[in-house]
C-alpha cells in the first residue's frame, strides 16, 4: 500500500507541476470520494478528484485511510510530501477490519453504515451506491461481503427474534473461493469470548444473539485473517 501511494504522490505532484489546476472546486462528498477510491467514477471526475488531492488536506486524509487505487509512477515528489502522506496512513484503520453497523426496528434490518459490499437481490452494491439509491432497509436479512487480504468474508445477518439476530459467518479463499480448512471463528463481546468454532467448512452460524456491539474474530492456525466489528441497535 505504501508503494501504491508514494505513486499516486508522484502523479497528483506531476501535474501540479505541469500548471493543470482547475478553479474553485467543492469538496467531494462521501458516496463521491468512496466511489472515488473503489474506482468507479467516470475518467474526467475522477481526474478532478485526483487534482483536488494536491491542495486539500482533509481530502487527502481521506484517501490516505482508504487508499486502494494503483496509479504508474511519475516524476519524484519531493519527500516532505510522500512523508506527510504516509504519516496519515500509519494513523489509520488497518485494512482487515469490516465494519458493520444495524438497528433492529418496526420489523426491518437497517444498515446505518458498513465498509463492505451488500447484496441487493442477486446484486452486489458498493454501500455508498447503495445510500445513494436511498437502500436502507431490508426486511429479513442484509447480507454484506468484503475482500480482506487472501480471504472472502460473508456476513449474514438475520432477525429471527424480537430484540436478537442470527449471525452467519462464511470464508472463502479470495482467488479459488474454495473451502480454507482449520479456521477459528470466534464472537466475542468486548473481552469475553461468547462462542468460538474450529471446523472445515468456513461457515459458522451464531444463533439468538442479543443486541450490542460485537468483535468477530478469524484465524488459522498461524495468524488473525480478518476481524469484524459489529453493532446492532435497536
Amino acid at each position: 500500500m505504501q508503494d501504491r501511494l508514494e505513486r499516486l504522490v508522484k502523479f497528483i505532484y506531476r501535474k501540479y507541476k505541469a500548471g493543470h489546476k482547475i478553479g474553485p472546486v467543492k469538496h467531494p462528498d462521501e458516496e463521491i470520494m468512496a466511489c472515488f477510491i473503489e474506482g468507479k467514477l467516470a475518467a474526467r471526475e475522477e481526474m478532478r478528484i485526483k487534482q483536488h488531492l494536491t491542495e486539500c488536506d482533509s481530502c487527502a486524509e481521506v484517501f490516505s485511510l482508504q487508499a486502494k487505487l494503483d496509479i504508474s509512477s511519475g516524476p519524484d515528489a519531493p519527500e516532505e510530501i510522500i512523508a506527510k502522506v504516509k504519516g496519515l496512513v500509519a494513523q489509520g484503520k488497518p485494512g482487515s477490519v469490516l465494519e458493520i453497523l444495524l438497528s433492529l426496528k418496526d420489523g426491518l434490518i437497517e444498515l446505518l453504515g458498513t465498509n463492505g459490499d451488500v447484496l441487493v437481490g442477486q446484486e452486489l452494491v458498493p454501500a455508498p451506491i447503495l445510500r445513494s439509491r436511498q437502500i436502507k432497509s431490508f426486511k429479513d436479512e442484509v447480507v454484506i461481503l468484503k475482500d480482506i487480504g487472501n480471504i472472502r468474508v460473508e456476513i449474514k445477518v438475520e432477525k429471527p427474534l424480537p430484540g436478537a439476530f442470527s449471525l452467519a459467518v462464511n470464508v472463502k479463499d479470495r482467488q479459488s473461493l474454495g473451502v480454507i480448512k482449520n479456521l477459528r471463528i470466534t464472537l466475542l463481546k468486548g473481552e469475553r469470548e461468547i462462542e468460538s468454532y474450529i471446523n472445515d467448512t468456513g461457515k459458522v452460524v451464531f444463533e439468538h444473539v442479543a443486541l450490542g456491539k460485537y468483535t468477530i474474530g478469524i484465524a488459522d492456525i498461524k495468524e488473525k485473517l480478518a476481524e469484524i466489528l459489529l453493532d446492532i441497535k435497536s
